[in-house]
């Protein structure tokens, strides 16, 4: 089944964190977040709430989709977000499904001089 057909569908958060080079774990929005994204095709929603109040936002946005066969991963472009610099930009994120899990990794970005990429995991609820 292709990505295009697979992706469809909402999703609710399960779990967040994100891995270094060097070994080290964290979790951005706290142990528990709370989210919701949604895929229609075309078009996608996703909200991520922390758990909490360590100072992470609140981040939600919604806009277009696209995604690449070949290289199995999506681009996000948002119309509209909690953080005006996301408006416009093209969020890339590889994915895995395993089961009624679907895992959204980033790309490796460098933080302090370490590089690090953070792993999304979704379970399907319905699509």
């Amino acid at each position: 089944m292709s990505l295009q057909d697979r992706l469809p569908g909402t999703y609710r958060l399960v779990a967040m964190e994100t891995r270094t080079s060097t070994g080290d774990v964290s979790r951005p929005m706290g142990e528990r977040p709370a989210g919701m994204f949604m895929f229609d095709g075309s078009n996608f929603s996703v909200q991520l709430a922390p758990s909490d109040a360590d100072g992470a936002p609140v981040v939600a946005m919604f806009g277009t989709y696209e995604v690449d066969e070949i290289a199995w991963i999506f681009v996000l472009t948002p119309e509209a977000a909690t953080d005006p610099a996301l408006v416009g930009a093209r969020i890339v994120r590889r994915v895995a499904f395993d089961g009624d899990l679907a895992i959204f990794t980033t790309p490796p970005m460098l933080v302090d001089g370490v590089e690090a990429t953070t792993m999304i995991t979704w379970r399907r609820v319905s699509g």
